[in-house]
């Protein structure tokens, strides 16, 4: 129990130190390493590149902690996913719970935003039908409306996930319930890139598109699990990682509007559920043990169940 709680602690504090670091060096770039009149980056600003430094350091630390993690190699006998399939601890699903609101309160600013888009294209449509010259609008608010729709996959799935951990000793029906995140990122990445596609793809943009890129890899090898494909070594290194970059990101996405900064918190608090719930199953994975039953012809056969050593 002290060696679970141990390793439980070290993933949380390194990663959350992190992020914490992230965030005030970010903060400091922002205010630092950019250029007033043209928002263009300084070079060789020592606020981007000690944040270069600390990320790559957190990076490095946290795979150390992945690789060195395990007392016992992963095999085909444990059962990854009932790690996140309620044992008792309320923690896990919360996060999840609150993930999944977040990703809900994001839907109706992207689909407001997407409207007014979409309203603005129209009627510059309709003023060049009647001869009037007018520069129609780039964005007709369509890739707006189609990330609201994936932030409302985002919260249908994290909340199965949530409810799966409710569950002892059941296999969740949302097997795949982590992969709707993963699919809403890729149209959110779409649409952050077409925001910023106008203005150079520098230091401003970077954070949030690798905070974006990094969560959408973290889904997908968080449904991998489910599919009888875990990695969770990598999985715990992915949350890490989104969780540093989100917080990071974070600091320039609250200036710029909600919706960003509510898609970043749901999946940072996803990632701190992960790294809350699996990171104590490193050195006591579950597993299955065939257990002999007899038929009823006098034969044996073997029946699956589930221990925890």
């Amino acid at each position: 129990m002290k060696d679970n709680i141990s390793e439980r602690t070290r993933w949380l504090v390194c990663a959350l130190a992190a992020a914490l670091a992230a965030a005030a060096l970010r903060r400091w770039q922002l205010a630092s390493a950019f250029e007033p009149p043209l928002g263009l980056s300084v070079p060789g600003a020592q606020a981007s590149v000690i944040l270069v430094c600390v990320l790559l350091m957190a990076a490095a630390w946290l795979a150390i902690l992945a690789l060195s993690g395990y007392s016992r190699a992963e095999g085909q006998g444990c059962r990854w996913d009932l790690v996140f399939l309620g044992t008792g601890d309320w923690v896990y699903p919360a996060l999840a719970v609150l993930a999944a609101l977040l990703a809900l309160a994001a839907a109706p600013c992207l689909l407001w935003m997407g409207w007014g888009q979409w309203e603005a294209y129209q009627q510059a449509k309709a003023m060049l039908a009647q001869g009037i010259e007018v520069q129609l609008p780039s964005n007709n608010g369509m890739l707006a409306m189609a990330t609201a729709a994936g932030a409302l996959a985002s919260f249908l799935g994290l909340l199965q996930l949530g409810r799966d951990g409710l569950r002892p000793g059941k296999r969740g029906k949302g097997g795949f319930s982590a992969a709707l995140p993963g699919v809403a990122g890729c149209v959110w990445l779409m649409e952050s890139f077409r925001a910023h596609a106008a203005n150079p793809v520098l230091w401003d943009y970077a954070p949030l598109l690798l905070s974006i890129v990094c969560g959408m890899l973290f889904y997908m090898d968080f449904a991998g699990i489910s599919a009888g494909a875990a990695r969770p070594r990598r999985l715990l290194w992915m949350a890490g990682m989104t969780l540093i970059l989100s917080a990071a990101a974070l600091v320039s996405a609250v200036g710029s509007g909600w919706a960003d900064a509510l898609l970043l918190l749901s999946q940072m608090l996803a990632a701190a559920g992960v790294l809350w719930r699996l990171s104590p199953s490193l050195e006591n994975p579950p597993k299955t043990k065939a257990k002999p039953r007899p038929r009823p012809f006098g034969g044996e056969s073997t029946q699956e169940e589930t221990t925890y050593d």
